[in-house]
């Protein structure tokens, strides 16, 4: 009903591998009379029908599966939905490998930057998410660290900073929290961040910009406007439900959700080109993400 692991299967050598679409053939639209079409569009109208009695598929459809408020419902993993059918295929949704990759890489980002942080030595931190989403991590550290921290979340969606928001004046961290709307791969909203970052975080964002030219442009332009002392980013490399994703679910702005893959190496050595050094990398137990940590 949920995710489904779909690779297609080859056989060489003695062992089975699995092959992925490549990025552009997830773009290209299947042929009307593919079974895999078929398949696809079946499932996807029945997730958005009948699934959408579980909590986490709603939140998909409604924001986009691609959306801040979607990763959020999922690192939360509680099963919600309509009746006992609905909680049951919100379980299916949250125990999928992609949404179990989700809050590994949530912790392994956690624990990197608590790792920053200790470095630093109780030096004051400025740090910026730049595509943050709630950032329910972020609100986690700020309330278990004794470190000096100030922190600027960004995000292009308004109704979730307002959730943030909201968060923050819960938990009394309004004033160590501020909160600004922009698009990350804006480069006059870039320049409207006017204090140096100790700590640039960019979650999340790279799998969504398709053109790896913009991916490439982007790291040049932070590093040349608001040179970080360090930046932390994910890269995801490898999905065993790509094309399901691809083909069944929708992104933000309603229209497939088609993440691009890409090979951990080749983000680097772009953020190597901008000016970062020393990756600490660190993957999930799924192989699924990678989770990066540069110097600037």
């Amino acid at each position: 009903m949920a995710y489904m692991q779909t690779e297609r299967m080859k056989r060489g050598n003695g062992m089975i591998c699995r092959i992925s679409p490549s990025f552009k053939q997830l773009k290209n639209p299947l042929p009307l009379y593919s079974p895999r079409y078929i398949y696809y569009r079946l499932l996807g109208l029945l997730l958005e029908s009948v699934g959408r009695l579980s909590k986490g598929i709603d939140t998909g459809f409604t924001h986009g599966f691609d959306s801040g408020m979607t990763m959020n419902y999922i690192y939360i993993n509680k099963p919600q939905g309509s009746l006992f059918i609905g909680k049951y295929l919100d379980r299916i949704f949250l125990d999928q490998v992609t949404c179990k990759a989700f809050r590994s890489i949530k912790q392994i980002q956690s624990d990197m930057i608590n790792g920053y942080l200790r470095e630093r030595s109780e030096k004051a931190t400025f740090i910026v998410d730049l595509a943050s989403g709630k950032a329910d991590y972020l609100y986690d550290i700020l309330r278990e660290t004794t470190s000096n921290i100030e922190v600027l979340l960004c995000d292009i969606s308004e109704s979730v900073l307002k959730e943030s928001r909201d968060i923050a004046k819960k938990l009394n961290l309004g004033n160590k929290v501020k909160f600004k709307q922009g698009n990350a791969l804006d480069t006059e909203n870039l320049r409207r961040i006017t204090r140096k970052p100790n700590l640039l975080i960019e979650v999340g964002l790279y799998g969504i910009i398709h053109d790896d030219e913009s991916v490439k442009r982007h790291l040049s332009e932070v590093k040349e406007i608001l040179n970080p002392d360090a930046i932390l980013f994910n890269v995801q490399t490898q999905n065993p439900q790509i094309e399901l994703i691809a083909r069944s679910l929708k992104n933000q702005d309603g229209e497939r959700c088609v993440w691009h893959l890409r090979p951990i190496d080749l983000v680097v050595r772009w953020a190597e080109e901008a000016g970062f050094r020393n990756a600490e990398i660190r993957m999930d137990p799924f192989n699924i993400y990678a989770v990066v940590l540069m110097r600037g």
